[in-house]
């Protein structure tokens, strides 16, 4: 199945030495174990932005990341291929790379699932001992915040309490503007004051959830405080409609933010909280263009009933992810959102992770708390603009663009002194990792376009979305610096179509033609491994693909297709991408520990699948069954 070597120079393809391979074991920590054990991922905190952050001064925090340095430091943790979160958290908790853990990527193709139907990395069953589950096993207590495979969807995807990630809102965000004929004079109840009659306007805002009403109504009033006789409106008090007894009220100017809520039954019986946080972008004097960025509606979802209503006591409704779509649109001149505004989002998000983790640690019993923040992670997609083969990439912008990254990382270095605080180190440890680094990027390649321009691959229009057609020969699943390439074969894909002895050359087809594939005289593809070398990268799994493609870092793998004849390449959206092959420094996480058990130590480079035994071993628990090792 390989393609002659001079056809395909220099891309490679070949089985890559042992990814299995340890550099530099860990030291075992020494008796006695700890009391608890909490282990933070900080998504996206790699270890070539840390070391520079380290010498620059960057963190502020006496209890951050800076205090771990006489502590357990690797100074290069490699993640597993490829390195994607679903993949590399999958392994941290398990131990196993992902042959064992079937989690071969954020997004691939099931054994037995027809060519254009995926599974997510984050919901697919794992093929390995979960540590959560390794710990219960052995009668320990243990809670799981966010951690991705552990979303109370099974047993084994389970804690003792927990919480789960929300990706889809009961409202999308939107940006609301009111003209002042919208506004109508209204006589203020007692004890308002307004030195102008009050006016006011309300607003609906439609929700998709269960035990949720269709429709809730809010209402701005509009006051002039100023009292210099003047009708220059000042003040909003935004209120939900009377009819639902919520009482919620804010009261707010220009530049401010507020959350607006409602109470909704919840399906574990209890009640909840649903809200969203807003910003009153705009307020001219005269009402004419009264402007409101209305976050999505979220609310926390935890368990069990008592846990979640604690959560929701301490940390209020889930805040949502910074809104990188606003942010686009108001970089391209729409309505939306500017770098500062997210930025708060950002540290909204961050600060909402945080307190649910110091209240689990003030109120619940556990061996072992398994912690997520993923504010680095979507900051840097966003903002890693250092390269000036980035499309939108300027000196002025990328002096912005770092300073918001900075502010990313400052917020982990935070998160991590409030849970050293929050902790008694003499008798507890805390361990501090993160899933991958990130590089720039600044060309997408659409994998299933460039199979179609080959000839291996079909696109069919549904509505109007294009995808890969059922009739294609071979199929990709791609993401960041990666693609998983199916054959359609018959008799294993329900609608196959590549007689079995014609494979062999579908492969090969699709090898060449992503080994020619160039961008401005520059291959995209870095190294193509078929199945019989995928072994030696970890990914002998059945879900992994015919051919596992990985780019070289500034190019960024989609699934994309569209229209015969389209371009297969175009300026990359995302100006970080990750998933690109671990021997890539920019690819290296962060691995730090301290506390009670932690043997002062540093250790220059070291496998993630190293984590779970670790950890294990710190709380005298042994380790999940792959990795006893």
């Amino acid at each position: 199945m390989h393609a002659p070597t001079a056809l395909l120079a220099p891309v490679a393809i070949v089985a890559l030495a042992c990814a299995g391979a340890d550099t530099a074991r860990p030291a075992t920590p020494p008796a006695p174990p700890a009391r608890r054990v909490v282990l933070l991922s900080l998504d996206g905190f790699g270890a070539a932005r840390h070391l520079d952050n380290l010498r620059q001064g960057v963190y502020t925090d006496p209890d951050g990341v800076a205090a771990f340095t006489g502590g357990y430091v690797v100074e290069r943790a490699i993640p597993v291929n490829p390195t994607l979160t679903a993949p590399s958290h999958a392994s941290i908790a398990t131990g196993a790379f992902p042959a064992v853990t079937g989690i071969v990527a954020n997004v691939f193709k099931l054994p037995g699932a027809p060519i254009g139907q995926d599974a997510s990395g984050f919901a697919a069953p794992w093929g390995a001992e979960p540590i959560w589950q390794a710990f219960r096993r052995q009668g320990k207590r243990v809670g799981v915040l966010e951690f991705p495979g552990c979303d109370g969807t099974a047993p084994s995807r389970t804690a003792d309490f927990g919480t789960t990630y929300v990706n889809t809102p009961f409202a999308g965000a939107r940006t609301l503007t009111f003209a002042a004929s919208r506004f109508t004079t209204v006589i203020l109840p007692p004890g308002w004051t307004s030195d102008s009659p009050a006016r006011q306007t309300t607003f609906s805002v439609d929700l998709s959830g269960e035990g949720l009403p269709a429709a809730v109504t809010f209402t701005l009033t509009a006051l002039d405080t100023s009292d210099d006789r003047k009708v220059d409106y000042d003040t909003l008090v935004v209120d939900d409609d009377a009819d639902l007894g919520n009482g919620v009220t804010a009261r707010v100017r220009a530049g401010e933010w507020f959350p607006l809520r409602l109470r909704a039954p919840h399906p574990d019986g209890g009640s909840r909280t649903v809200g969203g946080w807003c910003l009153l972008q705009a307020l001219p004097a005269n009402l004419d263009g009264v402007t409101v960025y209305r976050g999505g509606f979220y609310a926390t979802e935890a368990y069990p009933r008592a846990f979640r209503e604690a959560l929701e006591a301490a940390a209020g409704f889930w805040p949502g992810p910074p809104d990188d779509r606003a942010l686009a649109r108001r970089e391209a001149g729409h309505e939306g959102i500017t770098v500062p505004e997210m930025l708060v989002q950002m540290r909204r998000f961050s600060e909402y992770f945080t307190t649910c983790a110091k209240t689990a640690i003030a109120r619940e019993r556990f061996e072992l708390l398994l912690l997520d923040q993923p504010i680095v992670d979507e900051v840097e997609h966003r903002f890693l603009l250092v390269d000036p083969r980035q499309s939108n990439y300027t000196p002025v912008r990328a002096t912005a663009a770092r300073a918001a990254v900075t502010e990313a990382f400052r917020a982990g270095d935070r998160a991590v002194g409030e849970l050293a605080r929050a902790l008694d180190l003499t008798r507890d440890a805390l361990v501090i990792v993160s899933d991958h680094g990130m590089a720039p990027a600044w060309e997408s390649v659409q994998v299933n376009q460039l199979l179609q321009h080959a000839g291996l691959a079909a696109a069919e229009k549904v509505g109007d979305r294009w995808r890969v057609a059922p009739s294609s020969r071979i199929a990709a699943y791609a993401g960041g610096g990666c693609a998983h390439l199916y054959v359609n074969l018959k008799g294993r894909e329900p609608a196959g179509v590549v007689e079995p002895a014609d494979m062999a050359a579908v492969i090969q087809a699709a090898a060449v033609a992503l080994a020619r594939a160039q961008v401005d005289g520059s291959n995209v593809v870095e190294t193509i491994i078929p199945r019989e070398g995928l072994a030696a990268v970890g990914l002998d799994a059945p879900a992994s693909g015919d051919l596992v493609v990985f780019f070289h870092p500034g190019f960024s793998a989609d699934s994309g297709i569209a229209a015969p004849g389209a371009p297969w390449h175009a300026p990359a959206e995302s100006n970080g991408r990750h998933g690109y092959l671990d021997t890539h420094p920019e690819m290296a996480a962060i691995w730090l520990a301290r506390g009670a058990g932690v043997p002062r130590r540093r250790v220059a480079e070291a496998s993630l699948t190293q984590v779970a035994a670790f950890v294990s071993r710190l709380a005298g628990v042994e380790p999940p069954l792959q990795a006893r090792r």
